[in-house]
């Protein structure tokens, strides 16, 4: 599976769905070998409530008939297990609570509204007004930054301007995610090897 996703990077996403058609939907990948990863993937079609109501039965409510733990290694730890007791479900149900609360979906959407008509819209107007090149994806990027920035922190960093300002924070995020990634991909030996090195 891995040379075939090399052979086929510059249009990965097009592979992936031509896997998950021939396979129906849901594919489970060995990873590379040695590191003991393996990979689910899995697609929701309209249409097809057999593979919607299996993902919400395998997601959310029988979670816990699918193995004892889950291990999750995070950016600043080897490792955790979250065992499936009542404590998760807690946790679950609190967030679930918050995130579906009436008030935090208004200001979630007061929060974007005013990003896109603040920030977004009138870059976008330059930019074509100006006949000026750019790249969408870092325009996004900026945007979606800047809303993560004003609903967990509270704080705008304004980085949606036409003269797209470096900001050390922003290039901080950037570093974290990637950490995060690596952290998630290279195997475990891997580490222990650089560590000895």
């Amino acid at each position: 599976m891995l040379p075939g996703l090399f052979r086929n990077a510059s249009h990965m996403y097009d592979c992936m769905s031509r896997v998950l058609q021939h396979y129906g939907g849901t594919v489970q990948v060995k990873g590379p070998w040695c590191t003991g990863m393996n990979f689910f993937f899995t697609r929701m079609l309209p249409g097809l409530f057999r593979n919607a109501s299996h993902m919400y039965d395998c997601m959310s409510r029988v979670l816990q008939h699918y193995g004892g733990t889950i291990q999750v290694k995070g950016p600043w730890c080897t490792g955790m297990n979250f065992f499936f007791t009542n404590w998760w479900a807690y946790q679950r149900k609190m967030m679930h609570s918050i995130m579906k609360n009436s008030k935090f979906e208004l200001f979630l959407m007061k929060v974007v509204q005013q990003k896109v008509v603040a920030g977004l819209i009138p870059l976008l107007n330059y930019i074509s007004k100006s006949n000026i090149e750019v790249d969408l994806q870092e325009v996004f990027k900026r945007f979606t930054f800047d809303n993560s920035c004003l609903m967990v922190l509270g704080f705008d960093p304004i980085s949606l301007l036409v003269e797209f300002p470096k900001r050390t924070y922003e290039k901080a995020f950037d570093e974290i995610e990637e950490a995060i990634l690596y952290r998630h991909i290279v195997p475990n030996w891997c580490w222990k090897l650089q560590r000895c090195l």
